[in-house]
C-alpha cells in the first residue's frame, strides 16, 4: 500500500509539473528570457524555442496534464478506496457491507478530486504566476525533453487540433497587435514594486497625450510676450533680457500679426557681427528684424499633444502659434509646455519661486486664472463642468459670474466658495479657493 501511495503522489506531482509549467511559460516576460538567453542561459534558451511554437507547447503541456490526470485517476482513487475501505470494514456487516463500500467510494472519489483540483492545479498555476519567469527557466528543459519523448503523439495531436481548427473556421494566426493603451496604463498600474511612482505616472500620463490639445497648455495671447519686426536690437535685446525668453514671436502692426519667431541666439550673432565690425572699423550693416526671423509653425487648437510633440521634430523647432478654427491668433506652445505634461512642471533658475497652492491646515487653495479644468479634476478632485465653452478655472468663474468681476467677488460651487483675489485688468489672476462648511462636513 505504501508504494502504492509514492506512485500517487508522483503521480500528482506530474500533474503539478505540467499544470505550472503552462502558466509560467506564458506569463514569463520575453524580454527578460532573451535578456537571459544572450547571456547564455540554456533554460531561457529552451524556454523561447517553445514559446517560438505556441501550438506545440500547448499540446506537449496538454498531453503531460492529460496522461498524469488519467494515471492519478487509475491509481488514485483505487489506492484511497482500499485504504479508507481497510479502516472501515472491520465494523461492516452483511447489512451495512454495501453502505459502508459506497461511502469509502464516495470519500475516495471526494479526496482525489480536491488533491487534483487544489494540489494539482490551482496552487502549481497560483506558485507560477507569482515566479513566472524563474519557474520557466527550470521547467522548459524539462518540458523539451518531455516532448523528444512523446514527439509522434504530440504532433498527431498538433496536426488534429490544427485540422479541425480549420473546419470550423479558426485561421490559427497569432493576433499581434500588442496591447491597448488601458491595458498598459494597467499594467503600469500594479507595477509599484519595479516602478517609482514619478515612473509609473509619467509613462501614465505619457499614454494620455493623445487626450490633452494644444489649446489646454498653450500660454493665452494675452500673456505671449512678442517683439514689433520694426523693433531696434537694444529694444529686442532689452525685451530678451527682461524675460530671459530664448525664443519669441514677432509681429508686424499689431500682436495679433504674428510673421515669425525670433531666437535669442540668431540676436547673438548679428550683436557679434556688429561689434567685430565696429571693432575692425568697417561699415556696420543696417539692422533688420525681418532678416533672422525664422518661419513660425502654426497649429490649430485640437492639435492633440501627442502630434504636437510629433511636429516640433519634425520642423526642428520648439514653439508653435496656436489659431482657432476662424485662424485668429489664440496662444503660443512650447516644447515644454507638452512635455511638462508628461513629467510636471519645469522651473530653471529664472523661474519665480511659488508658494505650494494647497494649504492643509486651513483647507485653502490659491492658483492663478489660467489653471485648467483638466488640473483641477485630477490634482485636485474638483468637479467642474468642462463642455461648456471653458477650459480654465477664470472662465470657469466669468461664466459662472456673467461678468466682469472685481476683487472679492466670490462664487459658491460644488460645496467650495472661489473668491477673486487678483485682478489684471479684465482678467482674473489670482483666485482662493475654499471648502464651505457643508463641504467640510
Amino acid at each position: 500500500m505504501s508504494s502504492r501511495l509514492v506512485l500517487v503522489a508522483f503521480i500528482l506531482m506530474a500533474n503539478a509539473f505540467f499544470a505550472s509549467s503552462e502558466t509560467a511559460l506564458l506569463s514569463a516576460r520575453k524580454s527578460r528570457l532573451i535578456q537571459l538567453a544572450e547571456s547564455g542561459n540554456l533554460g531561457a534558451q529552451a524556454a523561447l524555442s517553445l514559446l517560438g511554437n505556441p501550438e506545440r507547447l500547448l499540446s506537449v503541456v496538454q498531453v503531460g496534464v492529460t496522461l498524469s490526470s488519467l494515471a492519478l485517476g487509475w491509481a488514485g482513487e483505487e489506492t484511497i478506496f482500499n485504504l479508507l475501505f481497510g479502516f472501515i470494514s472491520p465494523f461492516a456487516t452483511d447489512t451495512t457491507r454495501g453502505v459502508l463500500h459506497a461511502i469509502a467510494f464516495t470519500l475516495s472519489f471526494v479526496i482525489m478530486t480536491f488533491s487534483h483540483v487544489v494540489l494539482g492545479e490551482v496552487i502549481p498555476k497560483n506558485l507560477a504566476i507569482e515566479k513566472s519567469d524563474r519557474l520557466a527557466i527550470l521547467v522548459a528543459p524539462v518540458l523539451l525533453v518531455f516532448y523528444r519523448i512523446t514527439g509522434p503523439f504530440v504532433l498527431a495531436i498538433e496536426k488534429s487540433s490544427t485540422t479541425l481548427s480549420r473546419l470550423i473556421g479558426l485561421s490559427g494566426e497569432q493576433h499581434a497587435g500588442g496591447h491597448s493603451a488601458e491595458e498598459l496604463k494597467y499594467i503600469l498600474s500594479v507595477s509599484r514594486r519595479e516602478l517609482q511612482q514619478f515612473e509609473r505616472d509619467s509613462m501614465t500620463r505619457m499614454l494620455d497625450l493623445s487626450n490633452y490639445y494644444a489649446r489646454e497648455v498653450m500660454v493665452p495671447r494675452t500673456a505671449v510676450v512678442s517683439v514689433s519686426v520694426d523693433a531696434t536690437l537694444d529694444q529686442v535685446l532689452k525685451t530678451f533680457l527682461e524675460h530671459l525668453y530664448s525664443r519669441m514671436p514677432v509681429y508686424e502692426t499689431t500682436t495679433e500679426n504674428i510673421i515669425g519667431i525670433l531666437h535669442f541666439k540668431d540676436l547673438i550673432r548679428v550683436w557679434e557681427e556688429r561689434r567685430a565690425a565696429t571693432e575692425r572699423h568697417r561699415p556696420i550693416r543696417p539692422f533688420r528684424l525681418r532678416r533672422i526671423v525664422r518661419k513660425p509653425l502654426v497649429v490649430p487648437e485640437t492639435k492633440p499633444l501627442n502630434q504636437l510633440i510629433s511636429d516640433f521634430r519634425h520642423h526642428h523647432t520648439h514653439v508653435a502659434i496656436v489659431v482657432d478654427e476662424f485662424g485668429t491668433i489664440s496662444g503660443l506652445v512650447t516644447l515644454e509646455d507638452a512635455l511638462e505634461q508628461i513629467f510636471g512642471e519645469f522651473e530653471d533658475e529664472h523661474d519665480e519661486r511659488r508658494a505650494a497652492p494647497a494649504s492643509k491646515e486651513t483647507g485653502t487653495l490659491e492658483l492663478e486664472g489660467t489653471t485648467s479644468i483638466r488640473d483641477l479634476e485630477t490634482q485636485y478632485g474638483f468637479e467642474l463642468p468642462g463642455d461648456a465653452g471653458f477650459e480654465t478655472l477664470a472662465g470657469f468663474l466669468l461664466f459662472q459670474l456673467g461678468q466682469i468681476p472685481s476683487t472679492g467677488d466670490t462664487v459658491d460651487y460644488g460645496g467650495r466658495r472661489f473668491t477673486i483675489a487678483g485682478m489684471d485688468r479684465n482678467r482674473i489672476a489670482l483666485v482662493r479657493i475654499e471648502e464651505t462648511d457643508s463641504q467640510a462636513a
